[in-house]
């Protein structure tokens, strides 16, 4: 039962690197058989095909985000929990690059491959949020705010982050003598987001 168990979660760890890399559509199951030195019949004992796959892979990632920011963003005070929910969510993203740049995709695509299950997991992270925002407003701490905008915010500046780092290099290298105080690298990312927001819906 454990080796079967091992097979199975090493299938996901490189299913997960092969869809972060290729994306849904263009990732093969035959190249994630390759990568775990497996046949595909073998993958298919533990996932009935692709989409389970990738569901699985995704499942794994953002019930393990609900988990983490639940146990994170208990406290009374909505500043303090908003802060904790901001920096729980960057720090998951920044330290889970493959699930990170799956869950772009995702965002840039609409979700289309994402399974409602994943999208059921998916709104409790936000849920939380929501939570939060409400009791604010309710102690006279926030403005009333859309959670799916504070959400947006967190989440797009998060990915464009990642996956700018490129792009913001070659811009700096046009404008660095121009502009020598503009840097590609955001100090504090997570911090100076986190601060932001919040000042943003203090009353």
């Amino acid at each position: 039962m454990l080796e079967k168990l091992n097979k199975k979660e090493m299938i996901m760890q490189k299913a997960e690197s092969a869809f972060s890399q290729y994306g849904y559509e263009a990732a093969s199951l035959e190249s994630i058989a390759k990568a775990c030195a497996i046949t595909k019949p073998a993958i298919y004992y533990h996932f009935k095909d692709k989409a389970s796959l990738y569901e699985a892979v995704l499942l794994k990632r953002l019930s393990a985000l609900a988990e983490v920011i639940l146990a994170n963003t208990r406290s009374d005070d909505p500043e303090e929990a908003l802060k904790a929910y901001i920096e729980t969510f960057g720090n998951y993203m920044m330290g889970t690059p493959s699930f990170s740049a799956m869950f772009s995709r995702e965002i840039a695509n609409d979700a289309k491959a994402m399974s409602q299950s994943c999208i059921v997991s998916l709104s409790q992270t936000l849920q939380r949020l929501s939570d939060i925002l409400k009791r604010g407003k309710e102690q006279g701490v926030f403005e009333c705010e859309n959670p799916f905008m504070i959400q947006m915010m967190i989440v797009t500046t998060l990915s464009a982050d990642l996956t700018t780092k490129s792009l913001r290099k070659r811009v700096f290298e046009v404008i660095e003598k121009r502009e020598p105080a503009i840097k590609p690298d955001i100090e504090n990312l997570i911090d100076n987001l986190s601060q932001k927001i919040i000042k943003a819906l203090t009353c």
